[in-house]
């Protein structure tokens, strides 16, 4: 059996300024690094980490590297654990968004299932992307504790299907917060939850999802 534990970033700056980052290197904000401190604080405490991956972008990068240093281990960063591409939504503000992509982004905020970020990725193709991704580190680390440092959508969809969902069902699983803590065994081709969305580490500085800008 493999155990999982999984965290989103911390706050980001593009976060902060209420962006769609998608693959745009934002870095943490000052309170995200706050959070990745508690949130190591937290990962130190009740796991014992063997392996730790993380997306390469800087936002999730940033999110384990206290983990990493209080453990003594390095970072392997991976371009599978990223957030979704967003193509032409890029940096771009809510506002902006709701102006310039009115129909796409209607799709994102009403049928997160559905939804293709205009020019880039789609959820289905981030959900196909990471239950594969998981999948093979799961194997490759069989009977192993892994940190994953990574992002909303991604989260999500492990979350999905986990649970026992497809990707059209994805929109039916919360976003997972800020330098949340979630965690998943894996045992004979199947995931399954252990705990999910973990924020209680962070106390007052834990950060809402915005209802309207989730990546």
């Amino acid at each position: 059996m493999t155990r999982l534990v999984i965290t989103r970033h911390g706050q980001s700056i593009a976060n902060a300024e209420h962006r769609f980052a998608g693959h745009s290197d934002f870095d943490l904000s000052p309170l995200g690094k706050q959070q990745a401190e508690l949130t190591a604080d937290y990962i130190c405490k009740n796991e014992k980490i063997d392996i730790i991956y993380s997306s390469d972008l800087l936002r999730a990068y940033n999110t384990a590297v206290p983990t990493a240093k209080r453990l003594g281990m390095e970072i392997i960063p991976t371009t599978d654990l990223r957030e979704i591409f967003a193509g032409d939504w890029e940096g771009k503000t809510t506002d902006e968004l709701a102006v310039e992509f009115e129909e796409d982004f209607g799709i994102w905020r009403n049928d997160y299932a559905r939804a293709r970020c205009t020019g880039g990725e789609s959820v289905a193709e981030v959900y196909a992307r990471t239950v594969n991704t998981m999948t093979e580190l799961a194997e490759r680390h069989d009977g192993k504790t892994l940190l994953l440092s990574t992002h909303a959508t991604v989260v999500r969809s492990i979350t999905a299907h986990a649970l026992g969902f497809d990707a059209e069902h994805v929109g039916e699983v919360s976003f997972a917060h800020n330098a949340s803590v979630n965690i998943f065994t894996y045992e004979d081709g199947r995931f399954a939850p252990v705990s999910l969305n973990i924020t209680e580490q962070l106390g007052d500085l834990a950060t809402p999802v915005p209802k309207e800008l989730r990546a």
